[in-house]
């Protein structure tokens, strides 16, 4: 096997782009199914707030992301 199959080029820009990626589809996975659980807790109060209070990080988590990802924009770029 070749040196090149064996270790492959290490791009740091690279892994921060896979990274954030991966990242900004699971916030927008667990977004969507937790707001499709909104009708299920509607009566119940406790419930209803825990949920809104999920979905208020997930989004808060999203707006980190996004403002690491502008604060460090020069770090994602390359391969």
């Amino acid at each position: 096997m070749s040196e090149d199959k064996k270790n492959p080029p290490f791009s740091m820009g690279y892994v921060l782009r896979v990274t954030s990626n991966h990242m900004q589809k699971s916030i927008n996975i667990s977004i969507q199914k937790t707001t499709n659980r909104i009708p299920e807790f509607m009566a119940d109060e406790k419930r209803s707030k825990e949920l809104l209070k999920t979905l208020a990080h997930l989004h808060a988590m999203r707006k980190q992301l996004e403002d690491f990802q502008a604060a460090h924009s020069e770090d994602f770029k390359g391969e």
